[in-house]
Order: structure tokens, then C-alpha cells, then sequence
């Protein structure tokens, strides 16, 4: 059974004939005339060990699956665009599929009793029913192609959406508990980003409380492991109780940088040590040196958890992911060389760099997959969010280092990037390239709003590192196709709402010119932190290596400042010189929309 991955418990779900999503299957499904059952599972998933031991072991579920079905089994985390196309609700996924991948429906996890049910009526229903079906089946897909479609650039995207983005993310809040939503309540990293920016750029401090009372509810309560340390996938219940036990390399990496801001802005310590604690844990846990890189995750396992910390000492962890994944490294090096300077830890830019020099090497070398460290990984190709995060973290290399040979990369990386994913007629990036001879929903090159938002600030990153106007110009457009959509998304369309405020408005750049473990440099860095730029460019540099003040370099596009060495002469200094520039800091684009807010 090797590319397929079950619970590490005593189970029997490796006897079921499970293939991999391929021609093959489907042919077979065509040739006998059966139904698809395609799960979907992850390893980090608590639940989907459940049903690979309990559903997928129970003899009459094996028997059924074998004489009527041809059973497929996706990896999540090595088959995003699959789970992009065919999640039913969650993790497992137990989706039904014609026999050329036309999605017939689906649940989550099922009981076997349940399961065996669910499957008899599939077998009903695929023998007397058939045309029906593939008539549903038909019909969701033309809905999901026409979605896609309808994903298309139009004139320059307007500044007005980052305030409509704002009453979202300000709509969602749970003044109570803190956090976004109800139950199960999630940390939403990148809404705590875009919180983060908005406090930072308007100074409301309906953003700085929600900051303060979700990040102090997480790392207080049970979401966070105060033992291993690390932050836990997500809640059971509002008030951040009942855990789901199981770690994210992509969520942890993502919720430090939120600390980090989140210390500065609000000159809180005590998020600074979460930070740190928690790259502590991803150091301890989820990175190999073997590898150069971080695995996925670790898996729930909740009687390891649940015993008390003297325990833990001697009891072995939940395992970790065998694979380490190239979207997830990405950012995690853009996180590390961050926390080096914010936390003043320079042995981080070493992992940071050493991981991001081993991607450069994957794209040199046989060309980059979206897994790696794995000796069996279950699909090659890379995904519109590998290039995306890869080229972030070389820009932010780029910039950390000032090492030129980043840049390059960076460019090449940007030129990969758009001749694979974006949509030269329409705009916007696809989540996967051309395939010819794909199948079901694979058939439709999806553009998810995340990855495309996240596309657009990496070719703004490079625009700014390098100047050119095109890389400006694509993201722009880009970022357009979404402006009649990207409300559908909600409150989760801040990575867009972040995006556009970067588009529009001129990047201020401060260099910091002082040693890493300097605290004249992080006092600068922090203040540099503070600014109320839109778009805000930091760059530390070492170069001044002698008993020196660190100083602080300051350029808004031809315009620059005399250095500075006193941090509360910096934010002084930066407005009086953007006050004076005509564009888009002549007027701030938020409409005060807090008095209108109860409780607030």
C-alpha cells in the first residue's frame, strides 16, 4: 500500500483494494459499472483514524466496498486540489463519484452501521437510477465551471474594499470570547493578520481589543499545548474549550506571526513569549535537519494530551507527518527570518536559510513538488500555492540578507509563476496547471481568493525589490478578477482585503542598519513596526558591524529621509514626509464605522 496513509493505531483499513485518483480507476469504475467512493483523509485528523479504525476495518464495509465499488483514497495534504474539488464537509470526506468523476454526494465520518446504509443506497441507486445521477452529477459540475468563469479582471481595483472587508471581519467577532464565529471556534490566523494591519494603519482600537482578547484567550485557555507548546487546529466549543488535538505546521507558523505584530503593536510581552515558545515547538517537533525542512503536522492523539505534564515526560508523542510540504516551508521561512530580528534569536536565519536554500536546489534540480522528505509521496506536481510562498520567501530573503542571488531566484520563480497559473485572458491565477488529460473537477483550473491574494503581495514584494512595473501591473489584475466576488468569501476574504490596501497604496521602505542582537535595533524595528503605512517595507541590514547607533533609513518611492536614531523620532519623521505626498496617504480610506457598532 504504498502513497496511502492510515491511522498509526491497530486498524485493518490497508486490506481494502484502495487505488490512487488516476485513469486507471476510472476505466475500471466504467468497465464494471460501479460507483467511485473516493476518501479523503489526513494524517493529522483524529476522526479519520476513527473511521480507518472502525469503518474501514468492520468486515461487511470491506466485503460491500469490494464486490460493488472501486474505493480511491486522497491524501489532503498531498492532494489539495482534489479536496479543493470534492471536501463534502470536513475531514474524513466519504464522497461518491460516477465513474468519470462526477460527484454523486457525500458525508464526513460514518459509523459503520451507518457507512454500511449510505453504501447500500449509493448501490441502489447507481444500478436502478444511473442517468439521474449522472444528470446531478452533470449539473454540479456545470455550476462549479461556471463559478470559475465567471472569475474575471475588470477595471482597477477599488480602495472601498478594504473598508467593506473591515465591516466583515468586524461583523464576524465575538466580542465575548474572542475570535470569529461560533462553534468550532478556530484561530483564523490570517483574519487576526488583517486585524493586525488595520489597527496598525487606522489606530482604532476596536482592532486593538480584538487583538488583545483573542490572542490572550487562545494562548490562556486549552487551544494552546503548555507543555510541548504549539497551538492546537481548533476549538470545540466558543470559549475556546475542547481542543481538537492535532498541530499545523502552516497554522503555527502563521500564528506567530500574528504574536509577533500583535507584541509590537500592543507592547504586550507576553505574546512575544507565545511566539517564541511556539517556534520553539516547531524547532523541537516538526523539523528535520535530515529533511532541511519542517513536516506537516502531528497528528491528535488525545490521551497523550491529556496526561499531566510530569507524565508526558516519559510517554512517546503523537507521530508527526512523514512529508514536509513546500507551501508550508515557504512561509515558515518567511516567519523565521521575521522572529530573528522581532525576537532577537540570529541562529534562526541559519534554519531559515538553510530550508530555503534546499527549495532553490529542488527547482534547479528535477523541478519543484509539492512534497519532499518523503520516500513515497503520493503526487509530484506543485501547486499554485508552492510557487507563491516560495517566491515571498525569497523576496523576504532578498531582503533580510540583501543578497542579490535571492532576487534572482525570486525573478525566475515570478516567471514560473505566471506561465504555469495565470489566466492571461480572464486574470487571476489558477490553484493548478494544464492537464489534458484530467479528470471529473480536475477538468476546472479553480482560482481560490487566499492564493491568489497571497500571489499578488509576492509580485508586490518583487515589484518593490526590483522595480519592475509588470509585476505591479499582473497582480493588479489579478486581485480585479475577484472585486464582483470576493464578498461570497466573507470574513475570509482578509488576505484579499490586505492585498488591495498593499496595491494601492505606495510602499514606504525603512532600512534598519544595526547588529540583530542590538537593542538599539529592535527598538528601531519595533518603531518601524508601529508606522501607519498601507504598505509597509522593512528591511534590517548588519552591515554596520562597528560600536555604532543602529540607524534607520526611510524612502518613500524618490523621496528619503536623514537617517534616524532615536525610535520616537521615526514615526514623527515618516508621517510629516507622507503628509506632504500627494497620493494615496493624502486621505485615510476607513470610514468610522465603530460608533455605529454596539458594544464597541
Amino acid at each position: 500500500m504504498a502513497g496511502f496513509r492510515f491511522s498509526p493505531a491497530t486498524n485493518r483499513a490497508h486490506e481494502i483494494a484502495w487505488r490512487p485518483w488516476g485513469r486507471e480507476a476510472f476505466a475500471q469504475a466504467q468497465a464494471e459499472g460501479k460507483p467511485v467512493l473516493l476518501s479523503i483523509s489526513a494524517v493529522w485528523c483524529y476522526w479519520c483514524h476513527t473511521m480507518d479504525e472502525t469503518s474501514y476495518s468492520d468486515p461487511d464495509v470491506q466485503r460491500v466496498l469490494a464486490e460493488d465499488f472501486i474505493a480511491i483514497r486522497a491524501d489532503n495534504d498531498h492532494r489539495p486540489d482534489l479536496n479543493t474539488r470534492y471536501n463534502v464537509g470536513g475531514w474524513p470526506t466519504t464522497a461518491f463519484l460516477t465513474g468519470h468523476g462526477g460527484l454523486i454526494g457525500g458525508a464526513t465520518y460514518l459509523p459503520p452501521d451507518q457507512f454500511l446504509s449510505m453504501l447500500a443506497e449509493l448501490r441502489e441507486a447507481y444500478r436502478e437510477d444511473r442517468p439521474q445521477l449522472y444528470d446531478q452529477a452533470r449539473d454540479r459540475f456545470r455550476q462549479y465551471r461556471d463559478r470559475i468563469a465567471r472569475i474575471s479582471a475588470g477595471p482597477e481595483v477599488e480602495q472601498w474594499i478594504v473598508d467593506r472587508v473591515s465591516r466583515r471581519i468586524a461583523g464576524a467577532y465575538d466580542a465575548i470570547n474572542g475570535g470569529f464565529g461560533l462553534e468550532p471556534k478556530f484561530p483564523n490566523a490570517p483574519m487576526l493578520q488583517f486585524a493586525a494591519h488595520l489597527y496598525r494603519t487606522t489606530g482604532e482600537n476596536f482592532y486593538g481589543e480584538m487583538l488583545r482578547k483573542t490572542l490572550g484567550a487562545m494562548f490562556q485557555g486549552p487551544l494552546f499545548d503548555t507543555v510541548d507548546g504549539g497551538f492546537f487546529r481548533n476549538a470545540g466549543c466558543e470559549d475556546w474549550s475542547d481542543p481538537q488535538m492535532e498541530k499545523l505546521l502552516e497554522d503555527n507558523v502563521a500564528l506567530v506571526r500574528v504574536y509577533l505584530d500583535a507584541a509590537i503593536l500592543l507592547d504586550h510581552e507576553p505574546f512575544r513569549q507565545v511566539a517564541s515558545r511556539t517556534i520553539d515547538y516547531l524547532l523541537a517537533h516538526l523539523y528535520d535537519g535530515l529533511a532541511n525542512g519542517f513536516r506537516g503536522s502531528q497528528g491528535a492523539h488525545s490521551d497523550y494530551f491529556a496526561l499531566p505534564p510530569s507524565a508526558r515526560q516519559s510517554a512517546s508523542p503523537p507521530p508527526v507527518d512523514s512529508s514536509c510540504y513546500v507551501n508550508g516551508n515557504a512561509a515558515a521561512v518567511s516567519m523565521l527570518l521575521e522572529a530573528a530580528w522581532k525576537l532577537q534569536r540570529p541562529a534562526l536565519l541559519d534554519t531559515a536559510l538553510g530550508t530555503l536554500d534546499m527549495l532553490i536546489a529542488a527547482v534547479a534540480g528535477d523541478g519543484l513538488a509539492h512534497t519532499y522528505g518523503d520516500k513515497s509521496p503520493e503526487s509530484g506536481a506543485a501547486f499554485l500555492s508552492d510557487w507563491t510562498h516560495l517566491l515571498t520567501a525569497l523576496v523576504d530573503a532578498h531582503s533580510y540578507t540583501g543578497r542579490p542571488t535571492y532576487l534572482e531566484h525570486a525573478k525566475s520563480v515570478a516567471v514560473e509563476l505566471i506561465d504555469r497559473f495565470f489566466d492571461e485572458n480572464h486574470g487571476g491565477f489558477f490553484d493548478i496547471e494544464a492537464d489534458p488529460d484530467a479528470i471529473g473537477h480536475l477538468r476546472v483550473r479553480d482560482k481560490p481568493l487566499p492564493e491568489n491574494a497571497a500571489a499578488a503581495v509576492g509580485l508586490l514584494k518583487l515589484h518593490q525589490a526590483t522595480g519592475d512595473s509588470d509585476f505591479h501591473q499582473i497582480a493588479g489584475t489579478a486581485l480585479s478578477a475577484f472585486e464582483e466576488s470576493f464578498h461570497e468569501y466573507g470574513e475570509h476574504s482578509a488576505p484579499y482585503g490586505l492585498a488591495v490596501d498593499m496595491l494601492n497604496n505606495h510602499p514606504v521602505e525603512v532600512v534598519i542598519e544595526g547588529l540583530i542582537e542590538h537593542p538599539d535595533a529592535l527598538a528601531l524595528l519595533s518603531s518601524a513596526a508601529r508606522l501607519p503605512c498601507p504598505n509597509l517595507v522593512i528591511k534590517p541590514s548588519s552591515e554596520n558591524t562597528g560600536d555604532y547607533p543602529a540607524v534607520a533609513h526611510v524612502c518613500l518611492e524618490t523621496l528619503c529621509l536623514p537617517p534616524v536614531s532615536d525610535p520616537d523620532s521615526l514615526a514623527p519623521a515618516v508621517l510629516d514626509m507622507i503628509s506632504g505626498h500627494r497620493g494615496p496617504f493624502s486621505a485615510s480610506p476607513f470610514e468610522d464605522i465603530f460608533d455605529r457598532l454596539p458594544g464597541t
